[in-house]
């Protein structure tokens, strides 16, 4: 069979496979890479640390919480050593009723905290700090007849919360002269009948409290914050009298 070959068309199929054979050439040649005379190889360095001090999460940290498939907590602050202390003897600047018998009496300073979720509301987190048994004047969560439980929202609130049954009743500055609570009486104090009773105000000057055991105390927030903004906190003084 005679083909009739266009004499471009062969000279097209020569040139490439003239350039064919030239790469396939080149890729059988080996490449080798040469180090470059400049670089410097070096031993890894093992740095040892020279904190001495464990680290303590800031406020800022614990203000946030690390967003995880399982949601995981930040570390609530370590409170100052101040917090849960009581000194018995006392009574602050409470007036004295001498005509009961008064079981005990002191200051204490009481903290609490709250942790803020980047989702979801702030909680109150119960610690042992916050709580005081005011029939022995000690910190006790078991024994305990009130808690010092501030709340958060669109603010910080401080509010004082029963425990083990007790009866509260919160007497708080009067929000519209702004002027000081009443001391409440022993009688005022006795008559309690809720379990808790508290105006949500921000600032509560005195308690009156019914003990788990039926003893009657009355108690009144003698600082704010007397340990600044290392923890939130209430310096009180408080009197507890025999039922």
């Amino acid at each position: 069979m005679n083909l009739n070959i266009n004499p471009f068309l062969l000279t097209v199929l020569v040139i490439v496979s003239i350039a064919l054979n030239a790469c396939g050439a080149d890729l059988n040649q080996s490449i080798t890479l040469q180090p470059s005379p400049s670089l410097v190889t070096s031993a890894p360095i093992h740095v040892i640390s020279t904190l001495t001090e464990i680290p303590t999460v800031t406020s800022t940290d614990w203000l946030s919480a690390l967003l995880t498939t399982t949601p995981t907590r930040y570390p609530l602050p370590a409170l100052p050593p101040d917090c849960g202390t009581v000194k018995l003897g006392s009574a602050g600047t409470q007036t004295i009723d001498g005509s009961h018998k008064t079981l005990v009496q002191g200051m204490a300073i009481l903290c609490g905290q709250i942790y803020f979720p980047v989702i979801g509301r702030p909680e109150n987190i119960t610690v042992s700090e916050a709580l005081i048994d005011l029939d022995a004047g000690t910190i006790d969560e078991d024994s305990a007849d009130i808690e010092f439980c501030p709340g958060a929202g669109s603010m910080i609130f401080y509010g004082f919360c029963n425990a083990n049954n007790s009866h509260v009743m919160v007497y708080s500055l009067n929000g519209l002269t702004m002027g000081h609570a009443k001391e409440p009486t022993f009688a005022e104090c006795q008559g309690i009948t809720k379990t808790i009773s508290n105006d949500h105000d921000n600032e509560p000057e005195y308690a009156c409290v019914i003990s788990n055991l039926g003893n009657i105390s009355r108690i009144k927030v003698e600082k704010y914050n007397p340990l600044g903004n290392d923890a939130m906190a209430l310096e009180i003084s408080f009197i507890t009298w025999e039922k």
